[in-house]
């Protein structure tokens, strides 16, 4: 069984958008506790206090913190997932994709799950995705919309292997979630800018999920959508009927 925790960065409706983060196998959920709470204790962070990637940007984590919690993330049994959409650009070229704020996030959440099922079938295990919580009535609409999807399956594949519906939390009570926003904010930063996140990104790189024959990260453990040159997928099957029905 597989845990994948995810979380966002941006806004639907900003040039770029990113939903991400990391899955995990139940049997190493220990491995990777451990890690992050030496890590924490290491440099002197209190274990009850989120280590936010706002935080890393604000100046409320140190930079010797901050380094050494993508080290800690670097070596950990994880797969990265990281969905990058260019909604802008999208309303033009898909615009059923990024008809709103809610498809946009819906677009992104689609894309992930698809990834997320074909690892997990390249691994022969079961998995659950796990949320960053929002607003009541937004977690529950986003449910809704994935038991649809799970039901109908997408224009490219079944999600059999995704085991029920969605699981929302609140990242504060979640260090799946609190390294999900690590994982997402580096990524989605390091498209748009050099600096401290694009050396980050770098280091996370072989932990995200790779191609089994071609070990490509791009288009399995990162997806950039629409790309900046045209790329193969065209619009498809409205998904987000299911969003709005």
């Amino acid at each position: 069984m597989h845990l994948l925790f995810l979380d966002e960065s941006g806004q639907p409706n900003d040039r770029m958008f990113a939903v991400g983060g990391l899955a995990i196998r139940a049997d190493e959920w220990e491995v990777v506790r451990r890690r992050w709470r030496d890590m924490l204790d290491g440099h002197g962070w209190p274990a009850d206090q989120e280590l936010k990637w706002h935080g890393t940007r604000s100046g409320e984590v140190p930079p010797d913190v901050a380094d050494a919690a993508f080290r800690a993330l670097a070596e950990m049994p994880v797969s990265c997932f990281v969905t990058v959409l260019r909604p802008l650009a999208g309303r033009q070229s898909h615009p059923d994709f990024f008809a709103s704020d809610d498809d946009t996030y819906a677009t992104a959440l689609t894309f992930i799950a698809e990834r997320f099922q074909r690892f997990l079938a390249r691994e022969d295990s079961y998995g659950v995705i796990v949320l960053d919580s929002r607003r009541r009535e937004v977690d529950d609409r986003l449910r809704r919309f994935f038991e649809r999807l799970q039901e109908s399956g997408t224009p490219f594949t079944q999600l059999e292997r995704i085991v029920d519906s969605l699981m929302m939390g609140p990242s504060h009570h979640s260090l799946g979630l609190q390294l999900a926003d690590l994982v997402v904010g580096t990524t989605l930063t390091a498209q748009r800018a050099p600096g401290d996140a694009s050396r980050w990104f770098k280091q996370l790189q072989p932990r995200f999920a790779r191609h089994p024959d071609s070990g490509e990260v791009e288009g399995v453990g990162l997806k950039i959508f629409p790309e900046k040159v045209k790329g193969e997928e065209a619009p498809a099957t409205k998904l987000f009927d299911l969003w709005s029905s």
